[in-house]
């Protein structure tokens, strides 16, 4: 109501201003009449009929399953360690030395007896003249007639005898010696030698051969294994148990209703034209 009001007084004045306004023929926008038409948006509020949905409480009754909680005896599986007896198998590892013999082909040599000519050296001693120079003393004296004393005539120096004058004079000679001197001398002879001869033969030759053996020793130990058994157990359940209740609920319905509403709305308004003519 108030946008029809607001409409209807902007349409008078707009028409008043026309009335006094004066008239332009040269102006090509009014046409000579002073004022211009143009399209604005104008806010108006207009009532608008709408859905609300809306919540009203209702007791209702219902049944529902509640889960619960009972005791129930059961057979269960029940692990224990439990002492068994195990039969094991301990291996040990030996090594087998065992004697063995193989026959080989041996080679040895023998001494035989023989006879052989050979070539010897001997020595003999003989006597050869050699000169040699010597130095000696030679008596070089001479005889003496002297008078020399006698038992007969008392002892006076009356006898004449002939006495020997030694004179030693060292003088060197030359002399001739006979010397013993070692000569070699070959000869031919036969003499008795071994004579080495080589042979084939066989024998044994000892040898260890050395094996691996595995031995086994079996033995008995006790050592704990996981046994199962079935025992009794009271053992909690949930089951599902039905349960009626009163509850409250929200039940939805719908309800028009007229709001107001603004919306743009376009209309056609007059105004003075830009020209001035209308001034």
């Amino acid at each position: 109501m108030l946008a029809a009001k607001s409409w209807g007084g902007l349409v008078a004045a707009t028409a008043l201003l026309v009335g006094t306004a004066g008239a332009c023929d040269d102006c090509a926008k009014c046409k000579g009449t002073g004022v211009c038409t143009k399209t604005v948006q104008v806010p108006c509020t207009v009532m608008k009929t709408v859905t609300q949905t809306c919540y009203r409480e209702e007791q209702r009754t219902e049944t529902v399953l509640v889960p619960k909680t009972i005791t129930v005896e059961k057979q269960v599986p029940y692990e224990y360690n439990a002492l068994v007896c195990v039969e094991k198998v301990d291996e040990q590892v030996i090594e087998v030395k065992t004697p063995k013999f193989r026959w080989v082909d041996q080679e040895y040599t023998i001494m035989v007896p023989g006879k052989d000519t050979v070539t010897k050296i001997r020595k003999r001693t003989e006597c050869v003249p050699v000169t040699e120079t010597k130095t000696c003393i030679e008596d070089q004296g001479h005889w003496e007639i002297q008078m020399v004393a006698s038992d007969s005539c008392g002892g006076c120096k009356c006898t004449e005898k002939k006495v020997w004058c030694p004179n030693p004079v060292e003088v060197t000679k030359e002399v001739t010696v006979m010397k013993e001197v070692c000569v070699e001398e070959p000869y031919t002879c036969e003499v008795c030698i071994s004579v080495p001869i080589k042979k084939t033969r066989k024998v044994k030759e000892y040898f260890t051969k050395t094996e691996t053996k595995t031995i086994k020793h079996p033995y008995k130990t006790m050592e704990y294994r996981k046994k199962t058994k079935m025992v009794t157990a009271c053992v909690p359940e949930t089951v599902q148990v039905e349960q009626t209740r009163t509850c409250t609920v929200k039940v939805p319905y719908t309800v028009e209703k007229q709001v107001p509403c603004t919306v743009m709305k376009t209309v056609q308004q007059t105004c003075p034209c830009s020209c001035g003519c209308g001034a």
